[in-house]
């Protein structure tokens, strides 16, 4: 139950940022792309995207946690679909103002880390662009490096998708670089932050 509570966040935090308009991180920029230039549903795509990279990193590594990992895939989906349906819901002059849009991105911009960081404390299946990013780094050895490669070539892919779609910058701005440089530095402090209140929490139940 916990996991899933940190994918409803995260699906939150990846609706909001892409309906701010300044920018969503290169993958969910990505999905965004093929999204418009399709008939299929926005959570559709993540969760076509989230197979191939799945079946790349399923050649290299046939884990059993890569099953779990689909089946949290279609969760994440699903939970797109369903936040989409609720901001579909907003008048749409909120989405014209850029105070209510700045607010709206950074709100997700800290959702997207903190449910993360929560999914991490479970112990359960990671995401497949986390599963296929250790599979790099054995090859490699450099988790960062793994991690630039990942992005980098998603980077790539919505750019070129935005520019077919004419829509690049609304998915390609600002905020794709604050959540390339920030997300992973909040989602410490948040586990940090999550472990230390567990903690108290064991203690005062021994107590």
């Amino acid at each position: 139950m916990i996991h899933i509570l940190g994918f409803i966040i995260i699906s939150f935090g990846i609706v909001g940022v892409i309906y701010s308009r300044l920018g969503a991180s290169p993958i969910d920029a990505f999905n965004y792309f093929v999204w418009t230039l399709t008939p299929l549903t926005l959570g559709t795509v993540v969760i076509l995207t989230g197979l191939s990279v799945t079946l790349l990193a399923f050649i290299f590594n046939r884990s059993k946690d890569m099953i779990l990992s689909l089946v949290f895939l279609f969760l994440v989906g699903g939970l797109i679909d369903g936040w989409k349906f609720i901001f579909d819901l907003m008048p749409a002059g909120f989405y014209d103002d850029f105070v209510f849009r700045l607010i709206l991105a950074t709100i997700s911009l800290f959702m997207m880390a903190f449910g993360v960081a929560i999914t991490l404390t479970t112990g359960l299946a990671t995401s497949p662009y986390e599963q296929l990013m250790m599979i790099l780094n054995k090859k490699i050895h450099s988790i960062q490096f793994s991690k630039m490669i990942i992005e980098g070539t998603f980077f790539t892919l919505a750019v070129i998708m935005g520019l077919i779609t004419n829509q690049l910058f609304d998915q390609v701005n600002v905020f794709t670089l604050l959540l390339v440089l920030l997300n992973g530095p909040l989602v410490s402090i948040f586990l940090r932050i999550i472990n230390k209140n567990m903690s108290k929490k064991a203690v005062g139940y021994a107590i």
